[in-house]
């Protein structure tokens, strides 16, 4: 089908340049004059052609554009000579005197130009011309050899005593010449072209030499020779703007016409793959569902063996802290230094371990919907009481000083067992970045319908950037998942999930090498 269409398109063509050459021919008989400045004419529209299509798509990037652009000065100029040529033509009356010299000048200068573009053409164009390099350097040519003509200093080409001149008939020679190079280089480098552009500039460059060839047969002004000359030019012109039409206008319109063509079939097609996706998607959600209910129902499942175990694990360790309690009291009989120091160290181990397990406890149970509160008038001393048996040897043992401050406050309603969990682990966070000879204090201050324990240590703070993470589960100070401290990285989110259970809050304060401060509030329980 697009072979027939192009048949077809080439045969239109044909047949307009038999029709347009049968009209010359006819013209050419009756007014040799008139067939001149038609034929004159309808090159320097063809050039002029060139050169409009060849500016007005400058800008738009594509392959060859350079070529193409350079195509389009060169023919400006071309033209312009072609004009001049034109007006110099013996009849027309435009310049004074015998104009026989000065139309043959007009016709070899562009010619030499032609053979000029052939040669760099084929010899192969920087990629990075551009119309605004070439412009200046032709116009500075064609403007040197108008003045060269027109002062007389360019040799004379027609002697009227004589007729042609040596340098006219030697030009003829010279520009044929550098055709012929032009065309066989073009000949090596057809691999290296696109074939349509290799094609129509093969066409042109042997259309001027032909033109070149006829001219040499030159015997005066209205002859065959001229006649076939002007034929040859004009069509070497046509195959130029056929490069132009085809690469500047017709490319990217058969590009965009395929493209649209295309477009509804590609959307259909498209569509069709979409409603497939979107079936696999459904499915996929269905399975996604199924999966999420059984990854819910294991969450529960592991929630729940998690409390067990752990429950299990802090009943023996609930007798290891009692037991090493009993014999620090020395209610066995009196210790040495020695066993002092080991029960010690077994005693903070083992409260260590209790405040982890006991986090990991409560977690687990509040994932698995199964943590409850004790909630009842508490009074913070009382809990800040345990808190001081469970965290002064731990703080003793890494050398920080651990302050509490008695609290004279009305009683707040809470869970004692988790008020103390929550003091307990605000401190154990504390001691995680305070430096050996720091210090933690424990005070309270009253705020509204709430009391506001407060914890503040000397560490090392937290950067800015970390604390609106720090109450999220596994998240440690410096604002990382890594596990680069002990602990499970539970404490501070339990701690606020314990706070907003009993209708409280937590929050914090720091200061990068300054320490931290957590504030905790309670609702005070309602007087009878």
């Amino acid at each position: 089908m697009q072979f027939t269409s192009r048949f077809k398109n080439e045969a239109h063509k044909i047949s307009a340049g038999i029709l347009v050459l049968v009209a010359l021919i006819i013209i050419s008989t009756v007014n040799y004059l008139l067939f001149h400045t038609v034929v004159e004419f309808l090159s320097i529209f063809i050039s002029l052609g060139i050169a409009a299509i060849a500016f007005h798509t400058s800008k738009i990037s594509q392959e060859n554009d350079y070529l193409l652009n350079f195509l389009g000065v060169a023919y400006l100029n071309v033209a312009i000579f072609d004009f001049l040529h034109t007006l110099a033509y013996q009849g027309m009356g435009i310049f004074p005197g015998n104009t026989a010299n000065l139309v043959i000048q007009l016709w070899i200068i562009p010619r030499y130009f032609e053979c000029l573009i052939f040669l760099l053409i084929a010899w192969g164009l920087p990629k990075s011309l551009h119309i605004r390099n070439v412009l200046p350097l032709f116009t500075a040519l064609s403007i040197t050899m108008l003045l060269l003509v027109f002062t007389g200093f360019f040799p004379d080409c027609f002697l009227p005593s004589t007729g042609l001149t040596f340098f006219k008939i030697i030009s003829e020679y010279i520009i044929i010449f550098l055709l012929l190079v032009a065309f066989a280089i073009l000949l090596k480098r057809k691999t290296q072209m696109d074939s349509e552009l290799f094609r129509q500039l093969l066409l042109a460059c042997l259309a001027t030499i032909m033109a070149e060839v006829f001219h040499l047969f030159y015997s005066f002004a209205n002859g065959a020779g001229t006649f076939l000359a002007h034929i040859c030019k004009l069509a070497s012109y046509y195959f130029i703007y056929n490069i132009i039409i085809s690469k500047k206008l017709l490319g990217p319109y058969e590009t965009i016409k395929d493209l649209y063509q295309n477009m509804e079939r590609k959307v259909l097609a498209r569509t069709r793959e979409l409603e497939a996706a979107n079936l696999r998607l459904r499915e996929g959600q269905k399975i996604l569902t199924q999966l999420n209910q059984k990854l819910s129902e294991t969450n529960r499942l592991k929630s729940e063996f998690m409390a067990t175990v752990t429950h299990e694990l802090r009943t023996p360790l609930t007798s290891i802290v009692a037991f090493c309690e009993l014999l620090l009291d020395e209610t066995a009989g009196p210790l040495t230094a020695e066993q002092r120091e080991n029960l010690l160290d077994i005693n903070v181990g083992a409260q260590q371990l209790m405040i982890l397990i006991s986090d990991i406890l409560d977690m687990a149970k509040y994932e698995a919907g199964n943590l409850r509160l004790n909630l009842e008038k508490v009074d913070l001393n009382d809990v800040l009481h345990v808190v001081w048996r469970t965290m002064a040897p731990i703080a003793s043992q890494h050398n920080i000083s651990l302050e509490i401050k008695k609290i004279e406050l009305p009683l707040v309603l809470g869970d004692p067992e988790r008020l103390r969990q929550m003091i307990v682990n605000l401190i154990s966070n504390s001691l995680k970045y305070t430096k050996e000879g720091g210090r933690i204090s424990i005070w309270a201050t009253k705020e509204e319908k709430c009391a506001a324990i407060h914890v503040k240590d000397t560490g090392t703070g937290i950067a800015p950037e970390f604390l609106p993470y720090i109450f999220e589960k596994f998240r440690q100070g410096d604002g990382s998942l890594k596990r680069q401290r002990s602990g499970t990285g539970l404490g501070l989110a339990l701690v606020k999930t314990l706070a907003e259970l009993q209708g409280g809050k937590v929050s914090v304060k720091s200061e990068l090498g300054k320490g931290t401060q957590f504030t905790l509030e309670i609702p005070f329980a309602k007087t009878s």
